[in-house]
């Protein structure tokens, strides 16, 4: 399935935004099935109307050769233009001009000649009423950066650059934040609960640590039991070699009478965690040594744990709250995530060779 459907695919809002090209979690996006990358040319790669491409970038683009991408460029520009591309990378990366976006007649060509399905390629450019709206009509995988500013010197471009910005933020802030906001709340997968998620799939893919978070995801609401069958669980990921935090918004004082049984289990507690705010979890995700693309946060509220894994750039997934007990703010969040699960689009599974087509969802 396309990863973008409904109103998304006539609304130019981006699955991520980021400051550049080498920003961009590439590694993370393979584990998600990604196989085709389509980079913009200008003010994405290099300065606009420039013939000119650095180092850095080349670099970048072999990287993603040798993980095993396809590389294309995919612009607006002249042949004559941005050919220079083609030589410099020996042919490796292909170069598609005149696309004439956000048409997306020319892009769909492109992914047939480079016999690559819409839901395993990225698009990647700096302008959204082209790159992104294009990539969003096909069902791509779109990533908006700001506008390639290394090394201007000409006035007149940093205007543009600057200018280019300022129409994205003028859109986001009047009518795309709210999509944004939907978008952030989508977890990777949904599941009935913890029991039923494929840990062995997860552990093969390099993620190293599970956070839960605790009240409906691993206990009832306020419950100060441990079930016999979580604590099973939590030993037998022990054992895969997981690491496992404990994320949540209570107080530390809710573990008062858990805490040595947590500890004897080999489970680390973060309380008042602050979802959906990040800064807390990431800077425990600093003292644990561990980059965003090994985690995966597991929990059963969409705008606090889901939307703070995604915004931590971690692996989500949404499973149904353990008791229909819980506060009444939660009751009413509750709510928008009904109307929020109608109107999302879809982010890509974790990958799989064998057994299907792993980004179908």
């Amino acid at each position: 399935m396309n990863h973008t459907t409904g109103l998304y695919k006539y609304i130019p809002i981006p699955r991520e935004h980021k400051p550049d090209i080498y920003s961009i979690d590439f590694e993370k996006l393979k584990k998600w099935g990604f196989k085709t990358v389509l980079f913009d040319y200008d003010f994405t790669i290099t300065v606009w109307k420039e013939k000119k491409i650095n180092e850095k970038t080349l670099d970048l683009f072999e990287r993603l050769l040798a993980q095993g991408f396809q590389v294309a460029i995919v612009t607006n520009a002249n042949d004559n233009r941005v050919k220079h591309i083609e030589e410099k990378t020996m042919g490796k990366v292909k170069v598609y001009s005149n696309m004439k976006k956000p048409s997306t007649k020319k892009l769909s060509k492109v992914l047939d000649i480079m016999e690559t399905k819409p839901e395993h390629a990225l698009m990647i450019g700096d302008l959204f009423i082209t790159d992104i709206f294009a990539g969003n009509k096909l069902g791509l995988y779109t990533i908006l950066i700001n506008p390639y500013m290394y090394e201007i010197e000409s006035k007149s471009k940093k205007f543009m650059a600057n200018f280019s910005r300022l129409m994205y933020f003028i859109f986001f802030y009047t009518i795309g934040w709210f999509f944004r906001l939907m978008d952030l709340g989508v977890p990777n997968e949904f599941q009935k609960s913890i029991f039923d998620i494929d840990y062995d799939h997860i552990f093969n893919t390099n993620h190293k640590l599970l956070i839960f978070d605790f009240d409906n995801t691993l206990v009832p609401w306020h419950s100060e039991q441990i079930p016999e069958k979580v604590k099973d669980l939590m030993i037998k990921l022990k054992s895969k070699g997981f690491e496992i935090l404990i994320a949540t918004n209570g107080r530390a004082s809710r573990f008062n009478n858990l805490k040595e049984e947590l500890y004897d289990l080999g489970v680390g507690i973060h309380p008042l965690s602050l979802k959906p705010l990040t800064y807390k979890i990431k800077r425990k995700l600093r003292s644990l040594n561990k980059k965003p693309n090994e985690c995966v946060l597991i929990g059963d509220q969409l705008f606090t744990d889901i939307l703070a894994g995604n915004i931590s750039g971690f692996y989500t997934i949404k499973i149904e709250p353990l008791s229909k007990k819980e506060g009444s703010w939660t009751k009413f969040v509750r709510k928008l995530e009904k109307l929020s699960i109608k109107m999302m689009r879809k982010k890509p599974k974790l990958f799989k060779e064998k057994g299907g087509n792993n980004n179908e969802m």
